[in-house]
């Protein structure tokens, strides 16, 4: 029988190496660290949704495959259903996706600051993982990338575009010279598409080794319903799966990105509300004295003041106002981050920064 001391023995080296996901808990009326639609579902899905719930088989099993959400994403995409997998948010098909490109001796490459799950799922396969610092204005660094792809070879190149937490796209010739130079794949995260200006679907085409990651957590408003897909050569679509889990969507989350997709207009045209509201913000808070903005092109940006993190953080929370505190992150020094909310949400957080700069000696700019 083995000992309660040698328990960790038996733990993969690599996994007691990681660090588990945390998020501390705040109960706070104005949530604005995790990049979520503040907006929620648009009255038409919501109604939908509700009347479909009524009648739906709870007590059966979903369909093996997900055929009929494969086949609206299809119908929306312009992509063959045969190159498409759902999972349960796009951090299970990340996982999905490590375990079957990545094992010991093969190596990824990903981007940092960026999304961490890229790094801690190549690493949890054993695989040798890679990180190209970003530039000092938060931009890709493509020569860099370049590089370590030329002189590694990497199985997985990630990409997140536009990137979480710097809000910067890389842009479509540096994307196509990646995807030309590279022997592996690559992971394009576009969690965030539906609030930049382009997307790079239509590479999907020439590209072979290109494969689309996307979720309904953002702009489509399903964070709580767990819900991403990627879009892949059918060869390839056709390995991955044989790595899933074979139920990886529950009946309600299949339901509800299904209605979404009905409503697609419907909710791009509330991102496009975000998109406006997160230029009217930020054009306020760059009349703010002692505060520094960073230009996004997703619903969310980085931002510090002259107080640093820590007393900003702290500042914000204590007037019910939850931000995320990047500063430990060697690249992203006293910064922090906040998504895009509701009107009503957005002025309180900019009058919450206004007010504790005020009383620190710093006003807006004008007054």
């Amino acid at each position: 029988m083995t000992d309660r001391k040698d328990l960790l023995s038996l733990v993969r080296p690599v996994v007691r190496e990681l660090v588990a996901y945390h998020l501390d808990r705040h109960d706070v009326p104005v949530k604005l660290d995790q990049n979520e639609n503040a907006y929620g579902l648009p009255e038409p899905v919501r109604a939908e949704l509700e009347q479909k719930l009524r009648h739906l088989p709870l007590h059966r099993y979903p369909t093996p495959g997900q055929p009929e959400l494969r086949e609206a994403l299809s119908e929306a995409t312009g992509w063959p259903k045969e190159g498409i997998l759902v999972g349960n948010g796009s951090d299970e098909l990340l996982h999905t996706l490590a375990h079957t490109l990545l094992e010991p001796g093969r190596t990824a490459v990903a981007p940092t600051p960026s999304f961490f799950v890229y790094a801690y799922t190549a690493r949890l396969a054993g695989a040798r993982v890679l990180e190209v610092p970003m530039t000092a204005e938060l931009r890709y660094d493509v020569p860099a990338l370049l590089s370590a792809i030329e002189t590694h070879s990497p199985h997985v190149t990630y990409i997140c575009s536009p990137n979480n937490p710097t809000g910067i796209a890389i842009g479509r010739d540096a994307l196509e010279e990646i995807l030309r130079t590279t022997p592996g794949v690559v992971a394009l995260d576009e969690a965030y598409w539906e609030f930049a200006d382009w997307t790079a679907r239509e590479l999907l085409d020439d590209h072979p080794n290109l494969i689309l990651m996307r979720t309904f957590s953002k702009a489509l408003a399903l964070a709580g319903a767990r819900v991403g897909y990627l879009l892949a050569a059918p060869e390839l679509t056709r390995e991955v799966i044989k790595v899933q889990q074979p139920y990886p969507l529950n009946r309600f989350s299949i339901e509800a990105a299904s209605v979404v997709l009905r409503h697609r207009d419907v909710a791009r045209e509330q991102a496009r509300r975000i998109v406006a509201e997160r230029d009217r913000l930020l054009g306020e808070l760059r009349r703010v004295d002692g505060v520094e903005v960073f230009a996004s092109r997703t619903n969310f940006f980085l931002f510090r003041t002259r107080l640093g993190a820590k007393r900003t953080f702290d500042a914000l929370l204590a007037k019910g106002v939850l931000v995320r505190d990047l500063s430990a992150h060697p690249l992203l020094p006293e910064m922090l981050r906040v998504a895009v909310g509701t009107r009503e949400e957005n002025e309180r957080f900019a009058d919450a920064l206004v007010e504790m700069l005020k009383s620190n000696g710093t006003s807006r700019r004008g007054e």
